[in-house]
């Protein structure tokens, strides 16, 4: 037989295979038999990049196991840090959060900044995320709660530190919501609001006991803030609990067990703690934070009036001053409370007819 013609049946197949191979096992790219994270299954690198990840077809299953959240990193040059913000959303089943993960979807995403999806439990919210080279979406165990998902998936390795600006933010917001006349990118606007001496950034200030506290559905911060919260040092531990006011009788969040995000709470209350404990900590570590709503904006001695005052959870219906808080004015607002309801069907109504994408106003 002809060499040439050997080569050609040879040719003809290893085709044949590789096709049947797709054919078989359609997820084969990002699910391993041992299922397997999907990075490591790809070897990819982060930060996420075009010339990183590959784009993928509608068929192929982006997903990390419950029992691997691990993001690759092996042989990647630990100095190297991405400039683009690294964005987390939390997601666990309900008929709500459902309703606020496709506005986020359709609003919410866009091209400037690394996007993961922390799935929590049975759900298959991965069928509506968009297949993009800067979105990926992770499975775990309904577990932790929010603040310590994003701890396990920040930490495993050290993914936290392949970057310098974060988002966290949860499926029991809906957002963003900005007005016509608006230009700007709206975790821009976050991030903008982090500097040298602010280091964690939310929409609302809780001046509820035992610490007004910045509440925790969306924060954005740096590596500084995000390594104050992940591992305080000693000496921020010690002025912390130094600065904390004794508890008072039938409070119902308790005492501080594990200062920092990283740890999981497996109580309702532990894990408020954490959200509460959080804006001190970044105080003992020597900075500031800062809420977007406009009454915060309005005084320099907000939490002071706050506190000699005794103002409640504005999230609540009528609490923010007599009023409810309005979308615009904390670009993102609690859509699982009894306040707004009117406005958030309204408002979300309306930019869908405006056909709002933030791929129109986030670049890098």
């Amino acid at each position: 037989m002809p060499p040439v013609f050997t080569s050609r049946i040879c040719a003809v197949c290893v085709a044949f295979v590789v096709v049947l191979f797709f054919i078989l096992t359609p997820s084969v790219l990002y699910q391993s038999s041992n299922k397997s994270s999907t990075f490591d299954t790809l070897d990819v690198q982060i930060p996420f990049t075009e010339s990183v990840f590959h784009t993928t077809s509608e068929d192929d299953v982006q997903e990390v196991s419950a029992t691997d959240t691990g993001l690759n990193t092996t042989g990647i040059n630990q100095q190297e840090v991405s400039d683009r913000p690294l964005i987390l959303y939390a997601y666990y089943e309900t008929e709500n959060a459902r309703k606020n993960l496709e506005y986020f979807l359709a609003h919410g995403l866009h091209a400037a900044a690394d996007f993961i999806f922390i799935l929590n439990g049975d759900n298959h919210a991965e069928d509506i995320i968009p297949t993009e080279p800067n979105i990926r979406f992770i499975h775990r165990e309904n577990n932790c709660y929010d603040i310590g998902a994003f701890a396990e998936v920040l930490t495993k390795n050290d993914l936290y530190k392949k970057y310098s600006k974060f988002i966290t933010l949860n499926a029991s917001i809906r957002g963003p919501f900005l007005p016509h006349w608006t230009q700007g990118c709206w975790s821009d606007m976050f991030l903008g609001k982090v500097t040298e001496e602010v280091k964690l950034v939310g929409i609302t200030m809780n001046c509820e006991a035992p610490v007004p506290h910045i509440q925790s559905m969306i924060w954005a911060t740096d590596r500084i803030g995000m390594e104050t919260l992940l591992f305080p040092t000693e000496k921020q531990i010690e002025t912390l609990k130094k600065i904390l006011p004794r508890l008072k009788e039938g409070e119902r969040v308790p005492e501080i067990k594990n200062p920092g995000i990283n740890s999981c709470p497996n109580e309702y209350w532990d894990a408020v703690a954490v959200e509460v404990y959080a804006t001190p900590l970044i105080k003992a570590a020597g900075y500031k934070v800062d809420a977007m709503m406009t009454a915060y904006q309005a005084s320099d001695k907000y939490e002071e009036e706050c506190m000699r005052n005794d103002y409640q959870d504005v999230l609540y219906a009528g609490k923010y001053f007599g009023m409810d808080i309005h979308p615009y004015d904390t670009i993102f607002t609690k859509a699982n409370r009894d306040g707004n309801v009117v406005a958030l069907e309204k408002f979300t109504e309306w930019m869908k007819d405006r056909k709002y994408t933030s791929y129109d106003y986030c670049h890098s």
